[in-house]
């Protein structure tokens, strides 16, 4: 199936902190994709 998101050797830094290091991946059509992530008052927020 088709490819409709495709992340690469993917890197985040903040300052000197390395948060995120080489993640990769791919989302084909159909398929369902959620991501969390924190805030810095405990709140969880779904995309």
């Amino acid at each position: 199936m088709e490819n409709v998101i495709e992340v690469k050797n993917l890197v985040k830094e903040y300052k000197n902190l390395k948060a995120v290091d080489d993640l990769s991946f791919e989302v084909h059509g159909g398929e369902i994709l959620g991501l969390l992530r924190t805030k810095w008052k405990r709140k969880i927020y779904y995309y």
